[in-house]
């Protein structure tokens, strides 16, 4: 038996723009993938570029700290605060090196024995603002430097 004609049409119009819809869910689909992507990717260059501010800071809290080993034990605590040159040119180094910080680098130096020969306690802060951030990030090393 054949089916009438009329019955075909219409269940051809009930279905008539399916595969356009289903064409346009598709599309959006893949838009979202591909904007989450690039999302990602863009917080992965932001990741970057926060690790490299992390590991500079940790270079020059780490450089100030080993000139602090080679230089006069008498004049260290004097030289390495606020102030002093060896101080100010790390000061410098550290605000070409590191974007936005408002706040200067600190160095605070205890001495640990009664003379400068038994060594100082050193702690050395640097602080950095990335581009990407609202506040600002802060890197301390700590260190005892001994006198030989």
């Amino acid at each position: 038996m054949n089916k009438p004609i009329h019955h075909r049409n219409s269940i051809a119009g009930a279905q008539r723009g399916s595969f356009l819809l289903e064409a346009l869910i598709s599309i959006l689909i893949v838009a979202f993938g591909i904007l989450g992507l690039v999302g990602l990717q863009a917080r992965a260059m932001q990741d970057t570029d926060e690790s490299r501010y992390r590991s500079e800071a940790a270079f020059l809290a780490n450089d100030v700290i080993s000139r602090m080993w080679i230089s006069d034990p008498n004049t260290l605590a004097v030289d390495f605060v606020a102030g002093g040159a060896p101080y100010n040119e790390f000061r410098t180094v550290v605000q070409q090196r590191l974007p936005g910080s408002t706040t200067a680098p600190t160095i605070a130096v205890t001495q640990r024995g009664a003379t400068p020969t038994s060594g100082f306690d050193v702690l050395v802060t640097v602080f950095w603002k990335p581009p990407s951030s609202t506040w600002e990030h802060r890197y301390q090393a700590a260190a005892t430097v001994r006198m030989n």
